[in-house]
């Protein structure tokens, strides 16, 4: 079982170096992210240089499990060999990013948690049981304190199916490949804009979803994924985020999805030029454009164009998370 979803939030695992290696699986390709010269350890502080590899995934790479989870075929496995094959090194650990959609997201409060750990696991897993469906199915699940909640302590939890889980990571086992973390888009990414002080919230569209993460200062304080037909109907719902995120904000003061500052991406995202007019008609800063030069500065990645790819920014960010 990977260290990620079973504890990605640990204290312990998040002081842990990382692999210098990270794969990023998207719903039609697989993308790969490690240092320009193969084997030396790139510290994203020291003007690293990366290398980008991409392999397409076939349509029937992914088919429905019985909870609707995407389960992977033999197709990854294809992808997979033909990408350690151009990428010509030896990789024994890796980090793996999937899509935010693959997994699921719940927020509640407890009564010190720490010390009721198994009552708030089984918690978790009778809420998850009823967001995945009948028949329950096994869950690889992680939880963390997110700060004070009206009543004790927030917990934020993460959970995918077992079955699903497992299949994205066994060609990579079979490969000989240890899947160390396993992290979703949006989470990645956040690791590359920690901030110290001030309410803040990041958004990252991931297909035909959106993730709206809420901060204090570096204290993550709420999440959440939800999936959009149209970007204004997307950002309505990062307002509700925000709001469910800051509960302790003034009523005189101004809403946080106004006050606070904001990032989004990926650049090309429908939901980010709808998210800059509302901030613009509320009187707000525009959202800080989620980009390498930004997040990474001083970093390069070969081919220049995988500089503006969001796998090339998840993957480096699940790269530093543990720095």
């Amino acid at each position: 079982m990977s260290d990620g979803l079973r504890n990605p939030f640990s204290p312990a695992f998040w002081r842990s170096p990382r692999p210098p290696h990270a794969f990023v699986l998207a719903r039609d390709r697989l993308v790969y992210v490690g240092p320009a010269d193969g084997m030396r350890r790139s510290a994203l502080s020291a003007a690293p240089a990366f290398r980008v590899l991409s392999r397409p995934l076939p349509p029937d790479t992914f088919t429905p499990g019985p909870d609707g989870s995407p389960l992977a075929g033999p197709a990854l496995s294809g992808a997979l060999q033909r990408l350690l094959a151009e990428a010509g090194t030896k990789i024994s650990a890796a980090s793996l990013v999937v899509p935010d959609g693959w997994v699921k997201l719940l927020v509640i409060d407890a009564v010190e948690p720490e010390s009721h750990a198994r009552e708030v696991d089984d918690m978790f897993r009778w809420k998850f049981g009823r967001a995945f469906g009948e028949p329950v199915p096994e869950l690889r699940l992680s939880w963390r304190p997110a700060g004070a909640g009206a009543e004790g302590t927030r917990i934020l939890a993460l959970a995918a199916a077992e079955q699903a889980a497992s299949s994205w990571e066994a060609p990579f086992e079979k490969a000989g490949i240890r899947i160390g973390a396993l992290e979703t888009s949006a989470f990645a990414v956040s690791s590359l804009d920690a901030r110290a002080s001030g309410d803040w919230f990041l958004v990252w569209t991931d297909g035909d979803t959106a993730t709206t993460l809420v901060f204090a200062g570096s204290q993550l304080r709420f999440a959440r994924t939800r999936p959009y037909a149209e970007a204004g109907e997307a950002v309505q719902d990062v307002r509700l985020a925000v709001a469910f995120g800051t509960p302790d904000r003034p009523a005189e003061a101004p809403p946080a999805f106004v006050a606070g500052s904001c990032a989004a991406g990926p650049q090309e995202s429908g939901v980010l030029e709808a998210l800059r007019g509302f901030r613009a008609a509320a009187g707000a800063s525009e959202p800080e454009l989620l980009t390498l030069s930004r997040l990474a500065p001083g970093a390069t990645v070969t081919p220049a164009a995988a500089a503006q790819d969001p796998a090339t920014l998840a993957a480096l960010g699940v790269l530093a998370g543990g720095d």
